[in-house]
């Protein structure tokens, strides 16, 4: 058999989100406000006011934000943004504004105050190397276009009114006071709640392992138990054989043999439950083993739900290592696709330069609202019922992306909730690696 070894934790904390992760869909949707004021602004100015810059490159530089916006709301709407990644959206804003800067009179645009919400924001939401990475860009493109700008053409009756520049500077400065306070609060109150969500996640992988380190202690107690008690057993019948013509002790005797058995039987009992636990089970099982152990704590909720595992023979050979990350967090989509089907849920899983481990059932499906936002902390589809704070969710997915695995959400043509657990070809290399070491 072959055997797959996860790949190592990609992150420090054992949580896809920590205090610095922000949801992409707030730097994308405080980017499109910006844009849309971008061109209003540049519009009305050489439309409407008659200033005079170059308009076509002004707005080649705005559509060309607005590409990347798009490409970043396709790939990161709905997912928490690293410090990595948020420098680089952060940085590619102020370049962009550094950008229209230069075409439209550098610092003689009284907008050039706009290029502090970049920074700003960079401030609430980056790690310090970071941070003084954006900082030092921003300090950079400010003294650049001090230097080196296109002369801003004012039109002619403002001429030498400089009520009106300061008009305009005054304008500049409330709304880069409004946008970035707003948005200041919006990434804080936001990373208090991802905080929040992952302390329920660490809460959750530390009691999944607690219940794994007493399973490991309570098999340990079975097997040393079992000598001393097989002890006593042989040294009660040797007594009761010894001392058969001491009628005082017999009974006590019987008694002491009686009870001996009894706990051997509540021992080979106890440790038959352990081996049935997912959560004690630490050796490396076949796909289809793995799954049924972890359904097997929940199928009882629903006896009447048909649970089928499809998985080739040729699949099965592959040994998958317990993980108290992988049985919780599959352990959670297994239950919820158990506690809302019909009648049916099927898990299929398939090994081909990757493993995916699909989960599907014939229930209502995720409602199309929030299947964007799935895996976001509070997200629930039982959140009218006022018992679910939508942590489930986000906790499985969480503990899943610790092991390595991307999560997908989808709907069923037919009906029903489709969820995909897949580990890369990263993954499948490293199946490759073990099993070539072990030849």
């Amino acid at each position: 058999m072959f055997k797959i070894s996860f790949p190592g934790s990609r992150r420090k904390s054992s949580t896809a989100y920590d205090d610095r992760s922000v949801r992409g869909q707030s730097l994308i949707a405080a980017r499109w406000i910006a844009l849309t004021a971008q061109t209003l602004a540049v519009l009305i100015s050489y439309y409407g006011l008659g200033f005079g810059f170059p308009i076509t490159l002004c707005l080649l530089t705005i559509v060309t934000s607005g590409i990347v916006n798009n490409y970043a709301t396709i790939k990161d709407h709905h997912r928490s943004m690293d410090a990595t990644k948020s420098l680089a959206y952060l940085s590619f804003d102020i370049l962009q504004l550094t950008i229209l800067l230069y075409l439209t009179g550098g610092l003689g645009n009284p907008f050039f105050v706009l290029i502090i919400a970049p920074v700003l924001i960079g401030s609430t939401l980056l790690p310090k190397k970071q941070m003084l990475i954006l900082l030092t860009m921003g300090l950079t493109c400010v003294f650049y276009i001090s230097l080196f700008y296109l002369p801003l053409e004012w039109p002619p009756i403002f001429l030498g009114q400089d009520r009106f520049f300061i008009l305009i500077e005054c304008l500049a400065m409330v709304i880069t006071l409004i946008f970035a306070s707003f948005y200041s609060w919006q990434i804080s109150e936001e990373s208090r709640t991802m905080q929040k969500a992952g302390f329920a996640a660490d809460t959750a992988l530390l009691k999944q392992k607690q219940l794994q380190a007493l399973g490991g202690l309570a098999a340990a107690a079975v097997h040393e138990l079992g000598s001393p008690l097989g002890t006593i057993t042989i040294i009660a019948k040797e007594l009761s054989h010894d001392l058969k013509d001491r009628e005082d002790l017999t009974d006590d005797i019987d008694t002491l043999i009686t009870q001996t058995e009894r706990c051997k039987t509540i021992l080979a009992n106890f440790g038959k439950t352990l081996k049935g636990d997912p959560t004690y089970m630490a050796d490396p099982l076949p796909p289809k083993v793995l799954v049924q152990g972890i359904a097997d704590g929940f199928l009882s909720e629903r006896p009447e739900i048909r649970f089928t595992i499809h998985v080739s023979e040729e699949d099965n050979k592959i040994l998958i290592p317990q993980r108290p990350e992988l049985s919780h967090g599959l352990g959670v989509f297994i239950q919820n696709a158990l506690s809302l089907a019909a009648s049916h849920v099927s898990i299929f899983i398939t090994i081909n330069k990757g493993i995916k481990i699909t989960v599907e059932d014939d229930g209502p499906g995720f409602p199309a609202k929030i299947l964007p936002r799935l895996g976001e902390p509070y997200t629930s589809t039982r959140a009218d019922s006022g018992k679910n704070m939508g942590l489930g969710v986000f906790i499985a997915q969480t503990l899943l992306e610790d092991v390595g695995a991307n999560v997908f959400y989808n709907n069923l043509a037919s009906g029903g909730a489709q969820v995909s657990v897949l580990w890369s070809e990263i993954a499948y290399e490293s199946l490759l690696t073990y099993n070539l070491k072990t030849k």
